[in-house]
């Protein structure tokens, strides 16, 4: 049977690929999606079970989505490694901590003025689009009140360290409302279940229920095989569109390309870190961003590290995965006021994430690779400081969760001017015009450590340009 032609098929329902629709749909009448939305549990993929033992906390209750994810895209994470993603509408784009950092240049200074001009402009669009929370570039502003436990106390001048402010991704039309608190956390957090209701509810987009298992060159444009778990389909595209996650994309590239050598997946190695406050430091969130991030000024560390009350959904991961814990949730719940929750983010020249086709299964690994001493050094640093603001008692805890456990992959497929493994600033893949791709795979990000929103402008500057 012959194959109906599309126009342009976009792959993945996550936060690029609805910024992508979004801004495409501003001058065409429909789209095209691909987005499996299976529930059927499969425990056949044994090999990645070692993932569980840690799930962030805001992935509680996902176990079955994570698992159909490297079941059906046959991806298998070695025991040395860390690796999450989830197959759902809007994949992980679901669970991630809703922090864009403010600078959004210095990471995308290498492309031609015209392509820094769009993807900025297009930054901005967003920013009032969804009248996100905080300042940017001294021109926008729609500000939210800090925690009145962090006061001027935090901002004493550090030669080492400064402080900056995020901005947040939650809604905020009423500007005289500054305080989080008063704003509806679940409806207003920039989501891509949220997003698609309050923006693209109403457009036509029609879904396909499957999952991508490769994508082959055709006369009329691309051929795109498909299936459910119970038959398969193959579509026909003269675009195609990947915003799958960089895992997803750069797998379903590098068996386009026949690419067998190994590839690195960049990311921002993390490290958590619990402190213990003076005083009460409380949050009525579910899921408190932070309000301030700490960032070096200068090499050999360039890191970003975050800071959060203790809240309901910390402390009931903890729990989960610290098992001996549990005779003591009551006091761990009434002393939560009393934790500072940190994410210290480093470079991705410090990360240790692989991937290669072995047979049949795409592994994901790290090799022997060690940063204690980095994280020994930086956490010195942010001890000191804490310190000097006289809030936190002399005594903190570190634990590094395994190469992956950041959240944040990237940097796979570049926009750069050659290479095998590459796209042209428009990110269309070199070897083939007709796929473009959109999410974190074509970015690389070693300033900015909150890289979401800047991956938003990119594929929305694409959706504007095809």
């Amino acid at each position: 049977m012959k194959n109906k032609l599309f126009d342009v098929l976009v792959i993945g329902t996550g936060l690029s690929s609805l910024s992508f629709i979004d801004a495409y749909l501003e001058n065409k009448k429909k789209v095209n999606v691909i987005s499996y939305k299976n529930n059927k549990e499969n425990k056949a993929n044994i090999k990645n079970k070692h993932i569980f033992k840690i799930l962030p906390p805001q992935m509680l209750g996902a176990e079955k989505k994570v698992n159909n994810y490297f079941y059906f895209n046959k991806i298998s994470i070695n025991q040395n490694s860390k690796f999450y993603g989830s197959l759902e509408f809007g994949g992980l784009s679901n669970y991630w901590g809703l922090q864009i950092d403010k600078n959004i240049t210095e990471d995308i200074k290498y492309l031609s003025k015209k392509t820094q001009k769009n993807i900025f402009n297009s930054f901005v669009e967003i920013y009032k689009k969804l009248s996100l929370m905080g300042k940017f570039k001294n021109k926008l502003d729609n500000p939210y009140e800090r925690n009145e436990y962090i006061n001027k106390d935090f901002f004493k001048k550090n030669k080492d360290l400064y402080l900056d402010e995020p901005i947040l991704a939650f809604e905020k039309k009423n500007k005289s409302k500054k305080k989080l608190n008063n704003i509806n956390e679940k409806k207003s957090k920039i989501t891509p279940g949220n997003y698609f209701q309050k923006y693209l509810k109403k457009k036509k987009i029609i879904f396909h229920d499957y999952f991508v298992e490769s994508i082959k060159k055709h006369k009329h444009g691309v051929l795109v095989n498909c299936s459910n778990g119970n038959f398969k389909k193959t579509f026909l595209t003269k675009k195609l569109v990947l915003g799958c996650g960089t895992l997803i994309t750069t797998k379903l590239i590098m068996d386009y390309l026949k690419i067998t050598n190994e590839v690195k997946i960049n990311h921002h190695p993390r490290l958590f870190s619990l402190y213990f406050s003076k005083e009460k430091w409380s949050g009525s969130m579910e899921f408190q961003p932070s309000h301030l991030h700490l960032k070096s000024r200068k090499k050999p560390y360039l890191f970003t590290a975050d800071f959060r009350p203790g809240n309901k959904i910390i402390i009931e991961a903890i729990i989960k995965f610290k098992f001996f814990l549990r005779p003591v949730k009551l006091l761990l719940n009434f002393l939560r006021e009393y934790f500072i929750f940190s994410n210290i983010f480093l470079e991705p020249k410090y990360g240790n994430l692989f991937i290669k086709k072995k047979k049949n299964i795409y592994e994901v690994y790290s090799k022997n690779k060690k940063i204690d001493y980095i994280f020994k050094n930086i956490t010195k640093m942010i001890y000191k400081f804490l310190l000097n603001t006289k809030k936190i008692m002399p005594i903190f805890y570190n634990y590094f969760p395994g190469y992956g456990a950041d959240f944040h992959y990237f940097g796979t497929i570049l926009m750069k001017k050659k290479g095998r493994l590459s796209v042209n600033e428009k990110c269309q893949l070199r070897q083939n015009k007709r796929i473009y791709l959109i999410d974190g795979s074509v970015l690389n990000f070693k300033k900015n450590k909150y890289p979401l929103g800047l991956i938003m402008a990119n594929s929305r500057r694409i959706g504007k340009q095809i």
